[in-house]
């Protein structure tokens, strides 16, 4: 099985197995060994639940600091456009943008633009899928899917996300100018720990090839200090139908589409891809699926609480006067629209007759449980424990209620 970057992680010292993060997991990705959280990567995906439910502060999310983007020769910052209503609707994000610059960058680039072209390409690429079409903005998403519900790959719109069409044409753009690849410092401003996850897989992209991701919580005080102190460079106005991206539903609005479903919250996106699987959604033609609360407004780095910030995004949206008008070329088309974006492939066993085996076994433990998801034997639920044990990950005696001979 491939080992893959996660960018949550557990501080062991701090933990003393509370079980908090192991009921709010919403993947089973957590286990409680010898009275300490473990975290099972292959199930992990990054939505930083256990971060927000830990009273300890052991489980933690580390991306880049702003000492990372030393010794490049050009530093271009991209701002999540939900960096925007974390100050209020009366900065601008002109002013923001601008305040980013004083903090040692040589170009802030404006994703909106790349929202914008984004949107254009899924106007197309949104019939060319299983229907209801799948959204990729978000990376913990696209790991449940490759996790839990491989079926519903045909209905993933395969195509870069902003950030990623961001990165591409900056790197370009430089390339030209005459830099060095290794001269370009190319670094993500995120709202949550899933992105540091994915740019971390991104990072040896030699097209895209982002340098880090740095948290919003971290540049946020730095921000407040130097927002009326800004440089004098001038920028174009943000695109309004970019800012759209920001919050759930926006991306719908953004491409003109009516007939959506917008989900956020993992806990409900599971139980929306369950209803598809089944084949209960037919009549809808996309799906914005979201880990966190109203979108990406709700990362785990913002500081704004996410109803407030959408209320904002709102108004700033509504204030705004300028779009971007994306001559969509060819080239964006083949660029842009990737059948690989799918990369990592988690399989409950490397075989399709081991994995048989193997869930028939589970199943044949299921039966044996008591089914109360007490949690004493370390794991969230029974049928998470009787993966474990088929898994070798955990002993049949570990059930108190098997142990204790059915009492």
């Amino acid at each position: 099985m491939k080992e893959i970057f996660h960018s949550v992680s557990l501080i062991e010292e701090r933990c003393i197995g509370c079980t908090k993060c192991l009921m709010n997991c919403p993947v089973e990705a957590i286990r409680i060994k010898n009275g300490k959280a473990v975290i099972y990567n292959e199930k992990c995906i990054d939505c930083g639940e256990c971060i927000r439910v830990c009273p300890y502060g052991a489980h933690v999310s580390k991306g880049n600091s702003l000492n990372d983007t030393e010794g490049y020769k050009i530093k271009v910052l991209i701002p999540s456009v939900t960096l925007y209503p974390q100050f209020g609707q009366e900065i601008n994000p002109e002013e923001i943008n601008k305040a980013l610059l004083s903090l040692g960058f040589d170009e802030v680039f404006d994703i909106t633009f790349a929202c914008d072209v984004k949107a254009e390409i899924l106007k197309k690429e949104i019939t060319k899928v299983e229907k209801p079409a799948i959204s990729t903005l978000c990376p913990s998403i696209i790991r449940l899917i490759e996790k839990d519900f491989p079926s519903l790959n045909d209905h993933i719109v395969k195509m870069l996300t902003p950030i990623e069409i961001s990165a591409a044409l900056i790197r370009e753009k430089y390339c030209k100018m005459g830099y060095k690849e290794n001269e370009i410092g190319i670094f993500f401003l995120t709202p949550c720990p899933s992105w540091i996850t994915k740019i971390k897989e991104l990072k040896y992209n030699e097209k895209i090839g982002f340098d880090g991701a740095i948290a919003i919580s971290e540049v946020y005080p730095k921000l407040l200090k130097v927002l009326n102190k800004t440089s004098n460079k001038t920028y174009r106005k943000i695109s309004k139908t970019g800012l759209l991206w920001s919050f759930s539903g926006g991306q719908s609005q953004a491409i003109g589409i009516d007939n959506f479903l917008a989900v956020d919250g993992i806990k409900n996106v599971i139980k929306l891809f369950n209803d598809v699987e089944k084949g209960k959604i037919k009549d809808v033609d996309y799906i914005e699926a979201y880990a966190c609360t109203r979108g990406c407004l709700g990362g785990l780095f913002l500081i704004e609480n996410p109803f407030n910030a959408e209320r904002i995004a709102k108004k700033i949206i509504a204030n705004g006067e300028f779009s971007y008008n994306v001559e969509l070329h060819d080239e964006f088309q083949s660029k842009f629209a990737r059948e690989d974006i799918l990369k990592v492939n988690l399989k409950f066993a490397d075989d399709f007759e081991s994995a048989v085996k193997m869930i028939k076994n589970m199943n044949k433990i299921i039966n044996m449980l008591p089914g109360t998801d007490c949690g004493l034997c370390g794991s969230p639920s029974c049928r998470a424990f009787a993966e474990d044990v088929v898994k070798g990950l955990a002993n049949l005696n570990d059930c108190k209620f098997i142990k204790n001979g059915g009492e």
